[in-house]
């Protein structure tokens, strides 16, 4: 888990959200009012879903209607969107003490690459697919190297 998750605050906007996941090399943040209470998530696909914005879906499939170049003027649009009207609301969250299970089961089950944890609804870190991987990774170093 990173404790020391970056998170953004509902006002920011969408071009500073970018900067802070590129500089921090994270695909998804936390959105936190002052109190830290967690409000949303902001990932990589959310600015897909802006970029392409010839998407219809029907009948259950993403049809794109014509390529459109993403011309200055509406990345400068997106750019000053806020935060909160992009951010995922509903997020699945755990606690700082869920056992491992639970995580995996949710990372698993819902598809989602990031989950926060959660303190009394505070965000005290989020939990990335890559650190179930590295979990991994140190439990077979330890097994190859025990007696």
């Amino acid at each position: 888990m990173a404790s020391d998750a970056v998170a953004v605050t509902p006002d920011t906007s969408l071009a500073d959200v970018a900067s802070l996941m590129v500089e921090h090399r994270v695909d998804g943040v936390p959105v936190t009012d002052d109190a830290g209470h967690l409000l949303g998530l902001i990932t990589a696909t959310d600015f897909l879903r802006l970029l392409l914005p010839n998407r219809v879906r029907f009948l259950g499939v993403d049809l794109y209607l014509a390529p459109r170049r993403l011309h200055q003027a509406l990345l400068k649009q997106i750019a000053g969107v806020r935060a909160a009207d992009v951010m995922t609301r509903a997020v699945h969250t755990v606690e700082p003490d869920a056992p491992l299970e639970k995580v995996i089961g949710l990372m698993g089950e819902h598809s989602v690459r990031h989950l926060p944890v959660v303190e009394d609804g505070r965000l005290v870190g989020v939990i990335h697919r890559m650190d179930v991987v590295r979990l991994f990774s140190r439990w077979m170093t330890e097994e190859e190297t025990s007696p």
